[in-house]
């Protein structure tokens, strides 16, 4: 359980969406408004990091909550590792909303995991500082799809679900294997690095809670690249104590619109701070 809770603390959060939002959470409150921009070699901005506002409502109903849920669920019943599919659930939709689910593929080889990427510009370690060894990883493509072509494929989901009986329908989306997001796990004895890199030629946002304790952000610049360093402890009036430390960094793909986001977590602040820039240097290299 209380790895479960630890992870829920980390920085990282996977999401299907480019939308990142860390879970992180703490008893006492204190405001952060800081905003942290990465930008390309062209200059263009393609990484913010700010704080998430309270008072903006959220777009998603129950209603939307519990479609999403069951499009998720058929998703792992019907779909291959590694697809991407629309679906379209007929039930308390008079809106005709339609939901993407992905799958991912699993890794338990880098060198599995680097021929499946091959040619995509990112780099993938065997060992990290000669004592983290790779132990798994998950790819996740996403699909590239315009308005009007969902709303042609959304005319057609509903009529399907219509005839057919069975209140959805879904419709496999092609992948080109240009959008990815990539969540790797290295491990020395109990510590744990979780590396997550995604492949993208749009803009990344990440929302941090507005209000936080224990955690710190700070722009700092490296080898000629800007990287935002994060570190974060728990409050000693929780059941456990836990800490950790991270940084991201962005890195534009040479001749390409497409750049590789990382974000390095070292769960339990196990390296030192210099230790961690120091590593992501030698993913710049």
């Amino acid at each position: 359980m209380k790895k479960n809770k630890k992870y829920k603390k980390s920085l990282i959060a996977l999401t299907a969406a480019l939308l990142l939002i860390p879970a992180t959470a703490f008893a006492d409150d204190t405001i952060s408004n800081q905003v942290f921009k990465l930008t390309n070699n062209k200059g263009e901005v393609i990484y913010e990091q700010k704080p998430y506002e309270g008072s903006h409502k959220s777009d998603h109903s129950r209603e939307d909550l519990l479609r999403s849920s069951k499009s998720h669920s058929l998703a792992n019943e019907l779909l291959k590792k590694g697809e991407a599919a629309l679906f379209y659930i007929a039930e308390d939709n008079p809106e005709r909303k339609t939901n993407i689910e992905r799958t991912s593929m699993s890794f338990k080889k880098a060198a599995k995991l680097r021929e499946q990427l091959k040619g995509q510009s990112v780099k993938i370690l065997d060992t990290i500082q000669q004592k983290y060894k790779f132990d798994s990883a998950s790819v996740t493509y996403h699909p590239v799809l315009s308005d009007p072509e969902r709303a042609k494929m959304t005319d057609q989901l509903e009529q399907q679900a219509a005839q057919s009986g069975k209140g959805y329908a879904m419709q496999k989306l092609k992948l080109i294997g240009k959008h990815w997001n990539l969540f790797s796990t290295y491990k020395n004895g109990s510590s744990e690095l979780l590396v997550q890199a995604i492949k993208s030629d749009e803009k990344i946002t990440l929302h941090t809670p507005s209000v936080q304790t224990g955690v710190t952000y700070e722009l700092i610049k490296s080898g000629g690249t800007e990287m935002v360093y994060s570190s974060y402890s728990e409050s000693e009036n929780q059941d456990f104590k836990s800490s950790g430390q991270g940084i991201t960094f962005v890195c534009s793909i040479p001749n390409s619109e497409f750049h590789i986001w990382y974000h390095i977590e070292d769960i339990g602040s196990k390296l030192s701070k210099q230790e961690l820039i120091k590593l992501a240097e030698s993913y710049l290299k």
